[in-house]
């Protein structure tokens, strides 16, 4: 009675292992594709996948055809430059090619459900704000699914114009204060006027009377150059009192705009003028790639070459006039996010897609522009070639300059081999030097 089971399960195992013998997926480890792992086991970067085919153009092509002028060929030439996911050299963010804009552009709808999900393929392009204003609209329309964008954006408007007051009345406040301390009695009255102006401007629910930050700089900029220019007193033409206005100029560059303040981005989209579209295009249209010139137009600047760089468009619409050192007081990083921006471009002129000349006229420009502040290492373009010729010439003979027989190889090997040796003895008698000096000063301190 014993036997009969033992028999059985000794049957039952036997066909288990016949229908398993080749099957060893218990024993395996989960295989990961080429896709995911690079061959030295880091972990790739995945290529963006767009939901629509991008046609590039070729600027030199158009130019033969006589779709763009000669004049236009530099900034088209750098501008395709920018389809290669270029990080911006400002901010340091990746930038979106033209046509890729064009693209979106097209293809946004009036539900806010499929702008949403379109808009999701390109979360990396986005700005912080862009991205805090993607999940705002994101999170409020799962629980609001019929509204559009400009809806959803009047929903949040009461409360984002509280928080932007605050920030624009404590600004205008510090103005008025630094003001006080330096400005004379009839200089300070005409900027206290200007403030108080502001105010209102600001308080006010009247639609027409509304308050716009390019106005006041302006009404600020006017109010500084009047000192200047029509004060007889030779003390308000002195260095001293132009950084001072100056200083009043930069506090008030600093009063939010829809680039860098949610809240501002908020009140302004909430209007009525704009819909559902517009607000869509801008959360991308900000890392939208432009040509941005090193030196200004406005100060001598031409449209060459060694002048000319991409640039994501917020940052190049916020630049205004300025020269370069100015662009890095506002953004302290920009040393750093330009030699990213030139590492790439190295590595796609070793793949033969830019011009060498271009990286390095830019490269030069910029170091004198910012008088040595951005000093762009560039020897990476050479590095490649210097590899090549060492490999090259690694096996040739010194003396005859021909490659050498099997028998000075393996004399050069043995050389090599006596040398690390005589470097190791070196090192261990060192060591064992020191630690007799070490123990016989200890044994003088006790």
């Amino acid at each position: 009675m014993k036997i009969t089971p033992v028999l059985l399960n000794s049957f039952q195992q036997g066909r288990n292992f016949e229908n398993n013998q080749y099957d060893y997926s218990q024993y395996r480890y989960p295989v990961l594709s080429a896709d995911c792992v690079n061959f030295t086991g880091n972990k790739k970067t995945p290529k963006p996948e767009y939901p629509f085919k991008i046609h590039y153009t070729r600027p030199f092509d158009d130019a033969k055809a006589g779709l763009i002028t000669p004049s236009e060929l530099p900034k088209r030439e750098i501008l395709e430059y920018s389809k290669y996911m270029l990080p911006c050299p400002c901010c340091g963010d990746l930038m979106m090619p033209p046509q890729l804009m064009d693209k979106i552009r097209a293809s946004i709808s009036d539900n806010a459900s499929d702008t949403i999900t379109l808009l999701k393929n390109f979360k990396n392009y986005m700005h912080p704000v862009e991205k805090q204003i993607y999940t705002i609209l994101e999170s409020s329309n799962k629980k609001h699914p019929n509204l559009d964008f400009h809806e959803i954006l009047r929903k949040k408007y009461q409360r984002a114009e509280r928080q932007l007051v605050l920030q624009q009345t404590a600004i205008l406040s510090d103005i008025g204060l630094y003001g006080r301390d330096r400005l004379c009695e009839e200089h300070f009255n005409e900027l206290s006027k200007i403030i108080e102006k502001t105010y209102q401007n600001i308080l006010t629910k009247n639609n027409s009377k509304t308050f716009s930050r390019k106005t006041f700089i302006g009404e600020l900029e006017a109010f500084a150059e009047k000192i200047i220019s029509h004060s007889s007193e030779p003390k308000y033409k002195t260095n001293p009192y132009k950084n001072f206005l100056n200083k009043i100029l930069e506090t008030a560059y600093t009063l939010p705009t829809s680039y860098n303040s949610v809240h501002a981005f908020i009140v302004k989209y909430a209007k009525d003028k704009y819909t559902h579209r517009n607000i869509a295009e801008r959360i991308l249209s900000g890392s939208e790639a432009t040509i941005e010139h090193a030196l200004p137009q406005c100060l001598g600047g031409k449209t060459k070459f060694s002048n000319l760089i991409n640039e994501c468009a917020r940052d190049n619409h916020a630049r205004r006039h300025d020269d370069v050192i100015q662009q890095i007081r506002e953004y302290p990083q920009m040393p750093q996010n330009m030699q990213k921006h030139f590492d790439k471009l190295i590595n796609l002129c070793k793949q033969g897609k830019v011009d060498k000349s271009y990286i390095t006229e830019i490269a030069m420009t910029y170091y004198k522009l910012s008088k040595g502040l951005i000093d762009i290492d560039v020897s990476g373009l050479w590095k490649h070639e210097k590899k090549v010729k060492e490999k090259n010439t690694k096996y040739l003979n010194v003396n005859n300059g021909t490659t050498p027989t099997k028998a000075e190889r393996r004399e050069a090997r043995k050389l090599k081999i006596k040398r690390q040796k005589i470097k190791k003895q070196k090192f261990i008698i060192d060591a064992k030097h020191y630690a007799n000096k070490k123990a016989v000063k200890n044994i003088l301190r006790r």
